[in-house]
């Protein structure tokens, strides 16, 4: 190695760190440009929103302004994350006028709603929440919804843990746009497997047999179900668990 003067020697180390702190800086810059990202809305954390479009057309989800699900479509069903507390939900069809309402989330629940068509024609909102229907222990509880503002009148059948012949839920059985306890009810039995069965026509059990749709719900003790059924693409029904 040859000999380097003192006066070279600093040169070259104030260089080094000039250089040093120079990629530090930058680095820093990259940190604080990653921090500034946007998130898009409702996208973080647990899904603490459920969204079941009982409207004929696709429909957008707004919480507080912003997109939380986009183009929601007919007959499905959406998730969104908003942050605990209060907000305001708004549901915009691809025609026609939007709905609001104010809603609530609490971390480690779902809260769930539905866009429904009321009795002029426009989208309306429904909660779905149910709050008031305790399962006794050794029980269990099955609701039905009919969502589906295509299908008509449906027949729609059940068997369930303590009685296995075929039971009628509700005639005539016709879309819902406002579901309550009364007009929803839960039916409750003991610890088993339910069994729903749904069609269009025949009207009357002797549908059961060959029902296009048919849905078993084993339940433990406590538990309660809701079958939703929706509109299915191309014709029919078809239905959800929640």
């Amino acid at each position: 190695m040859g000999y380097t003067s003192p006066v070279a020697f600093t040169k070259l180390v104030m260089r080094i760190l000039m250089g040093t702190a120079t990629a530090f800086a930058l680095l820093a810059l990259v940190g604080c440009g990653s921090d500034a990202v946007t998130t898009p809305c409702c996208q973080q954390g647990p899904p603490s929103l459920r969204v079941v479009n009982a409207f004929p057309t696709s429909v957008d989800v707004l919480i507080d302004g912003s997109i939380a699900i986009s183009s929601l479509g007919a007959g499905t069903i959406g998730m969104a994350s908003p942050a605990s507390g209060n907000h305001t939900l708004v549901l915009r069809p691809s025609a026609g006028a939007s709905t609001s309402q104010s809603i609530t989330t609490t971390d480690g629940s779902v809260s769930t709603i539905a866009a429904v068509r009321n009795s002029s024609g426009a989208v309306s909102s429904v909660a779905l929440d149910d709050t008031n229907s305790v399962v006794p222990a050794g029980k269990t509880k099955v609701r039905v919804l009919h969502f589906a503002p295509n299908a008509g009148v449906l027949q729609v059948y059940r068997t369930q843990p303590d009685y296995q012949q075929p039971i009628s839920w509700q005639f005539p059985f016709t879309y819902q746009t406002n579901p309550t306890s009364l007009t929803a009810p839960f039916y409750q039995s003991n610890v088993g497997s339910w069994e729903v069965r749904v069609w269009q026509t025949p009207a009357d059990s002797t549908g059961w047999a060959n029902a296009p749709v048919k849905v078993v719900i084993p339940l433990a003790s406590g538990q309660k179900k809701t079958v939703v059924i929706l509109d299915k693409p191309g014709g029919g029904v078809r239905v959800e668990l929640m």
